[in-house]
């Protein structure tokens, strides 16, 4: 009896402990946000599937404003949503470390250039940056073309008028662009529609979103003990073979070619089209080779991102497109006049001629922005317009309610593309779909490319049509839909 009196008034103690301490914090962030329990913080609210997450966020976020907190068990998260707090948090040139959440990305990603910090980081964006040139893009459009036309050509199956998912359709078209041109190995994903590497990376996106935004399963015993964790090392297995198989063929290449260093030819690094690949295979840092397995976390690092945001960025635009025929009459109008053909390749000058998609594509991301939340983590202590961090904080910054935020945008949930003709909200952190910053993302030009080739292609080919449901928005890692993102497809009568 006495044991178990001891044990009820310890867990009392611990109990009253944790909520003071949880209380503290709540005062330190002089922030609003829902009063956290005992050693649970705000954790039962988030006890629901992890693809309601964002509608969670978005109650809290019109309950509490631009700034609220939430205690995930202990651990305090500040989510912002406004430049104000924003750009001194992204723009900051020592604040790059990423948030806590990011470690459930490591197993997938390891040390790459999205989840690295401090020098390694550094290094790494410092020699992967020239891959991104504007001249190397040139040598990318063909490579797009190509798609382009292979995904034009698939569309004819689909262009009936009935309601197709066109998520998993452009993830295989992004796929074969990334692999191609930056990774100089051609998978020809579109020919292989059941690719077990698409499917493998959403149900990695979808496991690592899990973990992220359900409390019980960001811990590795609970998380280990369940079915997710043999599903995940299922994944990483086709994942990492995949992008093992992309660098030993590159590698094969450069051997053929005989080619052992940068200095072998002063066409790689600066003017290659295959540049990414060839400085991680053939660069020297310190003198010494970049070893396999920091290749590998590159590679990976990159197919998620060059293909998995894309898709998600090209998706959204042409539901946006679909919806609102006088913004789709525009672009094709637009895309006639330049290129004055439905079955010509646009060239490298066609695209900065294309003004108005450029508007579209922009007015997508603000309303559907491909990375809907980003992460730090606070490496000191710092005041970020009035509100107290310290280290080991994990402020979030939620992109996409700042892109819905009435305060920046008049009307903020109807499609204006002309809108981003003006700046009209006085802040360039208000819209920041490749997050701002040293830690913006390295490949946005590369992406905005290959958007508006795809789109290009489309618009010109085929007609689209809305559908009468809207897609259920999910956050995992990229932004998402629980029933798919669906429109109707008919070709084009002059075509």
């Amino acid at each position: 009896m006495i044991f178990v009196a001891l044990l009820c008034i310890l867990v009392v103690v611990i109990f009253i402990i944790s909520w003071i301490k949880l209380l503290g914090q709540c005062k330190r962030f002089n922030v609003p946000g829902p009063t956290p329990l005992p050693i649970l913080g705000n954790a039962l609210m988030f006890m629901e599937q992890s693809s309601d997450f964002l509608i969670l966020l978005t109650r809290l976020w019109e309950k509490y404003g631009d700034a609220f907190r939430v205690h995930f068990l202990m651990h305090a998260h500040v989510i912002l949503s406004h430049p104000k707090y924003v750009e001194p948090l992204v723009s900051s040139s020592e604040l790059i470390t990423k948030g806590r959440s990011y470690i459930y990305l490591l197993d997938w990603l390891g040390e790459g250039l999205l989840t690295a910090t401090g020098e390694r980081w550094r290094i790494h964006r410092k020699f992967l940056t020239p891959a991104f040139h504007f001249n190397i893009l040139q040598h990318f459009l063909p490579v797009f073309c190509k798609n382009a036309q292979i995904f034009k050509h698939k569309l004819r199956e689909i262009a009936d008028g009935n309601s197709v998912n066109i998520f998993p359709i452009v993830a295989l078209a992004a796929l074969d662009n990334v692999t191609e041109s930056i990774m100089g190995v051609s998978v020809d994903a579109q020919k292989n529609s059941e690719s077990a590497y698409v499917k493998s990376i959403e149900i990695l996106s979808q496991i690592v979103a899990l973990r992220m935004q359900v409390p019980i399963f960001g811990t590795d015993f609970i998380f280990n003990l369940s079915p997710y964790k043999s599903k995940m090392d299922k994944a990483l297995k086709i994942v990492h073979g995949q992008s093992e198989k992309v660098i030993e063929a590159r590698r094969q290449e450069l051997e053929k070619m005989n080619m052992t260093s940068l200095k072998d030819s002063s066409e790689l690094g600066i003017k290659n089209r295959y540049a990414f690949l060839d400085l991680l295979l053939l660069a020297e840092i310190d003198g010494q080779r970049i070893d396999n397995k920091k290749i590998r976390e590159e590679v990976d690092t990159f197919m998620f991102e060059g293909h998995d945001t894309t898709t998600s960025g090209i998706v959204y635009s042409l539901f946006c497109i679909a919806k609102h025929e006088e913004v789709q009459e525009k672009v094709y109008e637009e895309q006639m006049d330049i290129l004055g053909d439905a079955d010509v390749d646009p060239t490298y000058q066609n695209l900065h001629q294309m003004k108005y998609l450029d508007l579209v594509l922009k007015e997508s991301m603000r309303l559907y922005p491909p990375v809907p939340l980003i992460e730090r983590r606070m490496t000191r202590d710092v005041s970020i317009a009035g509100i107290n961090l310290c280290k080991g904080d994990s402020p979030m910054v939620s992109i996409f309610h700042m892109h819905r935020n009435p305060e920046l945008f008049e009307d903020p949930l109807e499609f204006r593309p002309e809108r981003f003709s003006t700046n009209s909200t006085g802040s360039p952190f208000s819209w920041i779909p490749f997050s701002a910053g040293p830690r913006n993302c390295i490949g946005q030009k590369f992406a905005m490319m290959e958007m508006k080739v795809t789109i290009s292609a489309i618009v010109r080919k085929y007609k689209l049509l809305p559908v009468d449901h809207e897609p259920m928005l999910t956050a995992d890692l990229i932004l998402r839909s629980k029933n798919g993102v669906c429109i109707r497809i008919l070709p084009r009568a002059e075509n």
